[in-house]
């Protein structure tokens, strides 16, 4: 994040991992069963896939075909993908769409932004407009690897995260033994009614199983919205996380991120 305009799209070294805006719209009820499901999703797929043939031709289904989609409310099923693993990704399932991408991508004024409303516009029109949304979201998920700054779990990962994160913990009790892991998550409401989420948690490199350190910020409102309203909330929900990520890393840490290599 250069500005409060923008997240860290233009760090040369920016720990952006991946970043998803999500919606989620009501469901109907099958009156045999008694149960939910998305009445319109079979051609809504059909028409979509055909909507975003020309930029996203290559689906993936990420669950087996012969599992019943009714048990799979609000869980992604498809991907539509530009290429194979070529960033970013579209997803969708029964109630659910997402927008995803990651660093080497990203930029949230030029591609996604746009791409969320071009994206949820053929949405629409896949469903014909009937979506009642009632579920948004906008999280980014930043890594850093903890022995790029020094660190290891056991030894000095709290005052790490104090400096580096300005989240100080302490245990007013003896743990019997050194720190193996984190997670932590907090939750504060906002004066629109929407949610900031902030998760800290330990974990590793998919690539080099190196110790790392993540955290995840989100804003998430739950209730109707219009596709206005949708659009709106958006842009209000990044002018939000934008700043707060600066904050939250100002000093040595932040400053690491400006450097082509890590420090």
């Amino acid at each position: 994040m250069i500005s409060n305009n923008e997240h860290i799209e233009k760090l040369p070294n920016a720990p952006l991992q991946e970043v998803i805006f999500e919606i989620r719209w009501d469901l109907n009820i099958n009156p045999d069963s008694n149960r939910e499901f998305d009445e319109g999703f079979a051609i809504a797929l059909g028409t979509l896939a055909t909507l975003l043939k020309n930029d996203f031709p290559h689906i993936v289904r990420k669950i087996p075909d012969d599992f019943p989609t009714d048990l799979l409310n609000y869980s992604v099923i498809y991907q539509f993908w530009k290429g194979e693993d070529i960033w970013p990704v579209l997803q969708l399932g029964p109630g659910i769409f997402t927008v995803n991408d990651t660093d080497k991508k990203y930029c949230w004024k030029d591609t996604f932004f746009p791409l969320i409303l071009e994206s949820t516009n053929k949405l629409f029109e896949a469903y014909n407009q009937k979506i009642n949304l009632n579920f948004c979201s906008l999280r980014y998920i930043d890594a850093v690897k903890l022995k790029d700054y020094q660190v290891t779990v056991k030894d000095n990962l709290l005052p790490f995260i104090h400096d580096s994160l300005k989240i100080e913990l302490h245990n007013h009790f003896d743990t019997l033994g050194p720190m193996e892991g984190l997670n932590l998550n907090q939750t504060f409401g906002l004066k629109d009614g929407s949610a900031l989420h902030i998760n800290v948690t330990t974990g590793s490199d998919k690539k080099t199983h190196d110790p790392t350190l993540v955290w995840q910020t989100a804003i998430v409102k739950k209730g109707r919205f219009t596709r206005n309203e949708m659009t709106k909330w958006c842009t209000h929900a990044h002018e939000i996380i934008s700043p707060l990520f600066k904050e939250m890393t100002r000093g040595k840490f932040y400053d690491s991120f400006t450097r082509s290599v890590s420090i």
